[in-house]
Order: C-alpha cells, then structure tokens, then sequence
C-alpha cells in the first residue's frame, strides 16, 4: 500500500476503500515511490537485490512497486488485502512470470518465514495501534530468521508538523496534527482522514521489540508541490518526508 487518501472514498476502516481506490489510483493515491526527490527507495531496493531471493511486498496494493522488484529479486509475492487491487496488480505484472500476487491481510501461516525480504511501503498506517503494529507483525512473520531484510517505509509525524506549519494561514487547513488519543490512536488527520505517523526513535523502537537489528532510519524527501502547498519563505528550504527504514531479522 502506498500514499495518503482522497475525501471522497469511503472511509479507511471500510474494506470498501481501496478496492474504490483500485479504478483511479494514480489520481487518488499518493506515491512515495514516484515522489522521492533522491531516489533513497529505489537505493534501498537495489542495496538489498539478489537475483536468487524471494521478496514479499506486503500491503502492495495495485503493484506499483511490484515490476522494479521482479527485475531485483527471484521470486516475488505481492500480498494485499482489496481483491479489486489484486487484480489491477495481476494485470500490471503478467508479462513477469517471477511475479505472484495474493488477497491477503495478514502474514498467512504458509509463508511465515519464507522470505529473503520484505518491502512494507506505507502500509502501516492505519490510526489504531493495534492495526498497524500488527502490520509490522506481520511483515516480521514473513521474514526469515536469520537476516532477513525489512524495507519498511511509513509517514514522518515531523514532517505532518511542517506541512501544517506550512498552510497554518490558510482559509481551510488540511493536515492538523494534534496529540495522541488515550487509546493510542493517531492524533495526525490530512484530508479528514486520520493516519499514522511515526518518529524516528518511536520506530527504531517498535523494530527493536520485534527483534530487529542493524536499524536505520533515514529520509525520503518529497517537493512542496506533490502536496499541494506553497510553503512560506521560511520554510522553503526544509522538505517534507516519509521515513525509511531498514533492518535485519535477528
């Protein structure tokens, strides 16, 4: 899964939202793939190639990081939860025969520890605690033990302070970002639409418990413009960013 969300779909909580997302996603959906100023994604991917590996990406949505992966690795399994993506990604990825794509919202048992590595790109970010630690629980099941190789990318909660920041003079703000609900729900909402958004020791910490080592945490960079806001004088010079992250399985 990739991107923020549009008012107009249904709700993310609804298993209705990405299968409407599905018809219109390169309108809809905001690609960080597409959108790294420096290429820091692409770097990652490439760092951990190898032509001989099985990779999974799992919450993959309509494919769009499915073809560069089947030039990368072996043997690759896209794992996403909306049927309509799976079959939007089906179609994108037929002419790769190393390529399979699977509905799937959790790490089934039948490929838990199977796996040279993992790309996780933006989807654990569903408000509720619960729902997204359990997407990194998952991306960790399918992991094999020993190395294996996680390439998790989620939003930066700085940088939903700096785009608020941003357009705090404007006439109908679209990010707010205020504290945490009790229950540990995300306090950031863009569009309307709540999602997580993490900090760097906030994730280094959660990777850890999950028995994660050699972590690092670095920047992808995007444009004022891909988010719509002319940010004032001041600001121009900083640039909002997701988090990437890689790890090994220990």
């Amino acid at each position: 899964m990739d991107g923020t969300v549009v008012q107009s779909l249904p709700s993310r909580q609804s298993g209705q939202y990405w299968d409407a997302a599905a018809t219109n996603w390169e309108e809809e959906i905001f690609s960080s793939f597409h959108n790294d100023r420096k290429g820091v994604i692409l770097s990652a991917l490439k760092a951990a190639a190898d032509g001989k590996a099985a990779m999974a990406d799992f919450g993959c949505g309509v494919g769009i990081y499915l073809p560069v992966l089947g030039r990368l690795f072996g043997a690759v399994h896209g794992f996403e939860q909306s049927a309509a993506c799976v079959d939007v990604a089906r179609r994108k990825t037929r002419g790769q025969g190393n390529i399979s794509v699977h509905v799937a919202s959790s790490a089934l048992k039948s490929w838990r520890g199977r796996f040279d590595a993992v790309l996780c790109a933006n989807a654990a970010i569903h408000p509720r605690r619960a729902i997204w630690q359990g997407v990194l629980d998952s991306a960790r099941a399918l992991l094999r033990d020993d190395g294996g190789k996680l390439i998790l990318v989620v939003p930066a909660l700085g940088s939903a302070r700096l785009l608020a920041k941003a357009e705090r003079n404007a006439a109908a703000p679209r990010i707010i970002v205020k504290p945490d609900a009790p229950d540990g729900s995300s306090g950031v909402s863009i569009d309307g639409v709540s999602t997580k958004h993490f900090t760097a020791a906030e994730l280094k910490r959660e990777l850890a418990a999950r028995g994660f080592r050699a972590i690092r945490v670095q920047k992808v960079e995007y444009s004022w413009a891909c988010h719509s806001i002319r940010p004032p004088k001041a600001l121009s010079a900083a640039k909002p960013w997701d988090w990437l992250v890689t790890a090994r399985a220990a």
